[in-house]
C-alpha cells in the first residue's frame, strides 16, 4: 500500500499568517484593543485562531462571536493575497507521482477550496476537510480518523504534515506519525510528539523516497 499524506493548510501549504495575523490585529483594533502582531502570531501557533480570540475576548469582556465574525470577514477579504509556501506545489506533485495519496484537514472554512482552486492545487487532494464538516478541533483526531477509514489508509504509512505542535498531537492521537514543518520564522517549539522535522517541504520527498520516517 502506498503512503498517504494528510496536510494542514495555514502555515503549512499556505503562507497564510501574513493574512491571518493582520486580520486578527484589525478585528481587535476595531473592537478597541491594540495588540502586538508578533505576539498574535506566537499565540495562534501554540493554540488556534478561535482559541486565541476566545481567550482575548473573555479577558477583555468582549463578545466572541462579534470579534470572530469580523476577523472572518477581514480574512476572506484578503484571500486574494494568499500564496503557497515555497515548494508546496512541487512537493505535492512529486509525492503524487510516487504514488502517494493526499488529503487535507484544516480548521479553515468554506473559502478553502476556492483558494486552493485559484492556486492550482485542489486537484491533488482526495478530500478537503474543513470546519464545515463539524469535527471536533485538533488535537482531537476525529477528522483524521474519518479520512483514514474512508480511504482505507494504512496508519503505518500515513503522515500528518503541519506547522504546529497541535498538529503533531493530532497525529499521535490518530495513531499515525507527524511531520513538523518548521521554516524560518515559525515560532513553534517542538514538544517531541513529531516523528521528524523539516525546514523545507521538499525534504519530505527525500524522506518518502528513503521509505523510512522515524
Amino acid at each position: 500500500m502506498n503512503r498517504a499524506y494528510i496536510w494542514d493548510l495555514d502555515g503549512t501549504l499556505l503562507d497564510s499568517y501574513k493574512v491571518i495575523v493582520p486580520s486578527l490585529y484589525e478585528a481587535f483594533r476595531e473592537a478597541g484593543l491594540d495588540l502586538d502582531q508578533e505576539e498574535i502570531h506566537r499565540q495562534i501557533i501554540y493554540t488556534s485562531v478561535s482559541s486565541y480570540i476566545r481567550k482575548i475576548t473573555a479577558e477583555a469582556g468582549m463578545d466572541y462571536d462579534v470579534v470572530h465574525k469580523r476577523f472572518t470577514e477581514l480574512r476572506v477579504r484578503r484571500d486574494p493575497e494568499l500564496r503557497l509556501n515555497p515548494n508546496a506545489e512541487e512537493t505535492l506533485a512529486i509525492l503524487a507521482d510516487n504514488g502517494a495519496k493526499h488529503c487535507l484537514y484544516t480548521h479553515s472554512g468554506r473559502s478553502t477550496e476556492a483558494v486552493l482552486d485559484r492556486l492550482g492545487v485542489s486537484g491533488f487532494f482526495e478530500e478537503i476537510v474543513t470546519n464545515e464538516y463539524g469535527f471536533a478541533r485538533k488535537p482531537v483526531p476525529d477528522a483524521v480518523n474519518y479520512l483514514i477509514d474512508k480511504y482505507r489508509l494504512d496508519r503505518e504509512r500515513t503522515f500528518y504534515v503541519g506547522d504546529r505542535t497541535i498538529d503533531m498531537d493530532c497525529a499521535v492521537n490518530a495513531g499515525i506519525r507527524g511531520i513538523l514543518y518548521l521554516p524560518k520564522g515559525n515560532p513553534c517549539i517542538p514538544n517531541g510528539s513529531e516523528s521528524c522535522i523539516v525546514r523545507d517541504l521538499l525534504e519530505i520527498t527525500r524522506l518518502d523516497s528513503e521509505q523510512d520516517m522515524r
